[in-house]
């Protein structure tokens, strides 16, 4: 009995040792340090310069300067960068050489009144078709460059008339 005693005394000191010795080794977590950020100074960008007149604007007025000319119906501009290109619906009755003098004239009074714009301007039904639904998606709330193909398309389309 005193040897079971013995062995029993000896089991339990080796499991308390053994307890102590995996429990006191542990590796002590440290907090994580922070990763170094870099403060950037609060700057201020001005905002940016706007023309005294919007694309919105300028489509208006080159949309109503090119119906104050005899023979159009009406027009439809549309901006892109520095271009403006008009959509010319004219009247049913006019001739094919008078239809070229109407878009001449709508060129030289729109580009009269905005100089620093490239004037594009057509009467083929097809291209005002697509001015027109590039006019409408703009004034629905499309971003231009959802229309960037559709206003190649019509520039390359338009480009022998332009001034």
């Amino acid at each position: 009995m005193k040897q079971a005693k013995k062995i029993l005394l000896i089991l339990m000191v080796c499991t308390l040792g053994l307890s102590l010795l995996l429990a006191g080794c542990q590796t002590t977590k440290k907090p994580m340090t922070p990763a170094p950020t870099s403060k950037k100074p609060n700057v201020t960008t001005p905002a940016p310069t706007t023309n005294t007149t919007t694309d919105k604007q300028v489509t208006m007025k080159a949309a109503a300067e090119a119906n104050k000319v005899s023979g159009v119906r009406s027009a439809t501009a549309v901006i892109a960068g520095k271009t403006i290109y008009i959509g010319l619906d004219l009247d049913a009755n006019l001739e094919k050489t008078k239809s070229a003098m109407v878009e001449k004239e709508v060129l030289n009074k729109v580009k009269k009144l905005y100089p620093s714009y490239t004037v594009m301007v057509s009467s083929d039904i097809d291209t005002v078709t697509r001015i027109k639904k590039v006019a409408q998606g703009i004034a629905a709330g499309k971003p231009l460059t959802s229309f960037s193909n559709e206003i190649k398309d019509i520039g390359t389309r338009m480009t022998p008339r332009t001034k």
